[in-house]
């Protein structure tokens, strides 16, 4: 039992959406007992058990698929005549209640540059649904005073950005440092992982430079094409704030499924 708390720790200390199941009550026959706990993350891998089988199956997605950001109590039927309990195929006879509590909710982000216009985006961000980790190698732009609204700020060299980001296939990244050296230097560090959405900003000149050198180092033409450089929606602006609404309506749209309407402003797509 105490493996999954120390999860729970490193699940809230690395800014990882994750709930928190605990079987509440047993009645009848059922494979959990009281008190057992599962970790669920937001891809559906998890860690510990509520019992196995269709019922810890119809939890996994369900938490995957709703996300809920709110305690909530939830009853399965294994085979009695309860009407009130959501039914199953299992037939050990008894019902199981459990408590799901999300510890952290949010589509993750991790801005890479804590910048003014970093703090834009880490501000809006985190009003839309994100779950915002902000990087810098500055202290003083990776800072809580600089992103009150972000749930993490690290401090960091760029060369060792990979350790701190949780690469899963529904997370954003947006790197937009304080200089095209280290955006490029970052941008190959972390083309090659797993994610959901990958922005870098800059010039068309300058994007079509650093993304052409990544050519000349190996990196696939499918993962150079899936960069969305430059960074969001073309809106014919320069101010941070602004800078922001079209990065975060660009990834709105990515995340919910519209891709009709993304506009990927990158040269070698």
């Amino acid at each position: 039992m105490d493996n999954i708390y120390n999860k729970i720790t490193e699940a809230i200390n690395n800014n990882i959406p994750s709930w928190l199941v605990t079987v509440s009550n047993v009645t009848g026959s059922t494979p959990a007992s009281i008190g057992m706990k599962m970790l669920v993350y937001s891809d559906g891998s998890i860690y510990g058990t509520v019992g196995g089988g269709e019922i810890e199956k119809k939890i996994i997605e369900k938490i995957v698929s709703t996300r809920t950001d709110k305690n909530e109590k939830w009853s399965y039927n294994l085979g009695t005549n309860d009407t009130e309990a959501e039914s199953t195929n299992m037939v050990c006879g008894g019902i199981q209640e459990v408590i799901v509590e999300p510890l952290l909710t949010g589509t993750p982000l991790y801005i890479i540059g804590g910048g003014h216009c970093g703090m834009s985006l880490s501000l809006l961000a985190a009003k839309t649904g994100f779950l915002v980790t902000v990087i810098d190698n500055r202290e003083e732009w990776s800072s809580k005073s600089k992103h009150p609204n972000a749930s993490n700020t690290i401090c960091c060299d760029y060369t060792e950005i990979k350790k701190h980001i949780n690469f899963l296939k529904d997370i954003f990244i947006v790197i937009m440092t304080h200089g095209h050296i280290h955006d490029a230097l970052v941008l190959e560090q972390l083309i090659s992982e797993d994610y959901k959405y990958i922005g870098m900003i800059g010039s068309k000149r300058k994007v079509k430079i650093v993304l052409e050198d990544l050519i000349k180092k190996g990196i696939s033409e499918e993962k150079i094409k899936n960069v969305f450089s430059p960074i969001g929606l073309d809106i014919l602006t320069h101010k941070p704030d602004e800078i922001a609404v079209s990065i975060i309506a660009q990834m709105i749209a990515v995340k919910n499924g519209k891709v009709e309407i993304v506009f990927n402003q990158n040269p070698l797509a």
